[in-house]
C-alpha cells in the first residue's frame, strides 16, 4: 500500500514546479488540498486540464489564445506593420493597460539565461524574422525586460533582426533597471513605450 509520505511529497513535488512556491508554500497548499470536499478538488483538477488543453499559443505571435490567432492579431483595428517584442504574454497584459500602443505583439516566451541553461535557440523568434524577412513588418519595439535576461534577449534579437530592412526602437524611459515589464505602472509603462529609443 503506498503511504501518505509517498502521496503528499509528491503532490508537494508538482506544486513546487509552479513559479514562485517554494517547498514550504507547497506543503501548505497541498494540506489545503487535503481539506477540501472531494467535489471542489475535482473542479481545480479539470480547470486545470482544460487550461492547458484549451489554450494554445497564438500561431502568429504565440500570445496564449483558445483560437488558432489571437484576438489581436486578428482585430483589424491594429497596426500590422508594427510589432511589440515581449518575453511573456502577462507583458501583453501590462502593456495593453497603457492604452498608448496600437500594433501587434511577438512573444519570446522567454529570456536568453545562462544561469538557468537557457541560450538564444531556446528562444521562439523564428515566425518574426520571417515576417520581417517578407517585409510585414516595418517597426519593431523590443519591450523585454530591464534586467540582465532581458537586455541580453534583446541584443539577440536586435542582431537577428538588423540585417533587414525594419526600424528597431528599444523602450527605455522611465523603466527601472532590473524590474518585471509586467510590474511597471501603467503610466511609466505608457511613458516608455511613447519616447521609445531607436537602435543603430
Amino acid at each position: 500500500m503506498i503511504s501518505f509520505n509517498k502521496i503528499f511529497n509528491e503532490v508537494v513535488k508538482n506544486i513546487s514546479r509552479f513559479p514562485g512556491i517554494g517547498k514550504r508554500s507547497a506543503e501548505r497548499i497541498a494540506f489545503s488540498i487535503l481539506k477540501m470536499k472531494p467535489a471542489i478538488v475535482e473542479e481545480i483538477a479539470q480547470s486545470i486540464k482544460d487550461l492547458n488543453k484549451k489554450i494554445k499559443p497564438c500561431r502568429l505571435c504565440n500570445n496564449f489564445s483558445t483560437k488558432e490567432v489571437c484576438s489581436i492579431c486578428s482585430d483589424s483595428r491594429r497596426k500590422e506593420d508594427v510589432v511589440c517584442v515581449v518575453e511573456e504574454p502577462t507583458d501583453i497584459m501590462a502593456i495593453e493597460k497603457t492604452s498608448q500602443y496600437k500594433g501587434l505583439y511577438y512573444v519570446l516566451l522567454g529570456s536568453i539565461s545562462p544561469l538557468e541553461g537557457v541560450n538564444e535557440e531556446s528562444l521562439n523568434i523564428g515566425k518574426l524574422v520571417n515576417r520581417v524577412k517578407k517585409g510585414e513588418i516595418k517597426e519593431v519595439i523590443i519591450s523585454t525586460d530591464p534586467d540582465t535576461e532581458g537586455e541580453l534577449t534583446a541584443q539577440y534579437v536586435i542582431q537577428k533582426l538588423s540585417r533587414y530592412k525594419v526600424k528597431i526602437y528599444r523602450i527605455a524611459i522611465g523603466v527601472p533597471l532590473g524590474t518585471k515589464i509586467e510590474y511597471i505602472d501603467s503610466a511609466t509603462l505608457g511613458e516608455a513605450l511613447t519616447k521609445r529609443q531607436p537602435i543603430g
